[in-house]
């Protein structure tokens, strides 16, 4: 069952292709951005080494059980929330950012409050299933989808017009200090395997095997992201676009496609990557929030209703209400900063649980 694991691992470096961790990057790349992306691999790795190994020794428990365990509801309750909060605000930004794409790649004509609303009722719906059944939509869709994906990043990376001289230039870049908001940005394609932080409580033997394989598809996602936007678009000009890669698929064509613009194809794939996205970081939000409520259901209107939708429909609505009142700039500025929130909460998430792992272990 550790395949689950690489699914969830892959969705997030995918994810982050098309999204705003490229674009900081990029905006860094005279500024110790190379450096920031062979430390984060270091440090993403060990971080997933050190989760990973702290899980096999949990089976069957995903966080709220560990925690449990050890704290009282004062200070478990906190965590929980604070968490769940952080993985809502995950799925939260990648559903504003792709309907602003969508809006202005797809359909410019749209009202995109309708499309942003129609987004987040989709979330909402896919949030409230099963965690099995997420991760079995999960399966499907990234095994659909995955061969597209590496079909467009190898027809982007053979492209004639690549010039291998844009990349040299950076050459006398490598050894720059990097910043921090560069170096949460790139910790953040590491991030999926966090995930199993709940998933985690649905196999009660699951070891995760191959972990060698974190580092090598962490590291060449990341270089792809970053090197091939550059040598199609040019170093200078490379930070000029907002979103780097769909301005990077449009420069490529299926001369004999059914599609000659590749770039549609790439949006069309990202929609499911997307959703699914959302679906998993709202799930896992509206988990952990409702492992510190002991009520299952609510009465509205003489209508019980689960928590699960109560709490992913209150994430729905907060995420139209932000959506509404952002912007491409604003939403860059906060996503710089939430990655910088995030990079020292997964740490001491991870910390936090190979604590809890070696506790049990010497009790």
């Amino acid at each position: 069952m550790s395949r689950y694991f690489y699914y969830l691992f892959v969705l997030n470096m995918f994810i982050n292709t098309i999204f705003f961790v490229p674009r900081i990057l990029l905006a860094k790349r005279y500024d110790g951005a190379i450096s920031s992306i062979l430390l984060a691999i270091v440090i993403g790795s060990l971080l997933a080494f050190l989760f990973t190994s702290a899980m096999n020794r949990l089976n069957g428990q995903g966080l709220p059980e560990m925690l449990e365990k050890s704290f009282p509801f004062a200070i478990r309750a906190p965590l929980l929330i604070y968490f769940g909060i952080m993985w809502c605000a995950a799925g939260s930004i990648i559903l504003i950012a792709f309907s602003h794409i969508t809006q202005r790649y797809l359909n410019p004509d749209m009202n995109p409050n309708i499309l942003l609303l129609c987004y987040c009722g989709i979330g909402w719906w896919a949030a409230t299933f099963r965690p099995m059944a997420i991760l079995n939509a999960a399966e499907i869709i990234i095994l659909v989808q995955l061969p597209f994906v590496l079909y467009i990043m190898m027809k982007t990376l053979l492209n004639r017009e690549f010039d291998w001289d844009e990349l040299r230039v950076l050459t006398d870049y490598i050894w720059r200090m990097p910043s921090w908001t560069s170096l949460a940005a790139a910790t953040y394609g590491f991030t999926g395997y966090i995930n199993f932080a709940l998933y985690n409580r649905l196999y009660k033997n699951m070891k995760v095997k191959h972990r060698w394989l974190i580092p090598l598809l962490g590291t060449s996602v990341m270089f792809v992201s970053i090197f091939v936007p550059i040598g199609l678009l040019g170093v200078d000009a490379v930070a000029d676009y907002l979103y780097t890669w769909i301005s990077t698929a449009d420069t490529t064509r299926i001369r004999f496609g059914f599609v000659e613009r590749i770039v549609y194809l790439f949006l069309f794939i990202y929609i499911g990557f997307c959703l699914l996205f959302i679906a998993i970081t709202w799930n896992i939000g509206s988990l952990l929030v409702l492992s510190c409520v002991k009520r299952d259901n609510v009465k509205i209107r003489k209508h019980n209703v689960s928590m699960k939708t109560v709490v992913c429909g209150l994430f729905a609505v907060v995420t139209l209400v932000l959506g509404m009142l952002s912007n491409d700039k604003r939403l860059l500025e906060f996503v710089t900063q939430w990655l910088s929130v995030r990079f020292v909460s997964e740490v001491f998430l991870v910390a936090l649980v190979v604590w809890l792992s070696w506790r049990r272990k010497h009790a």
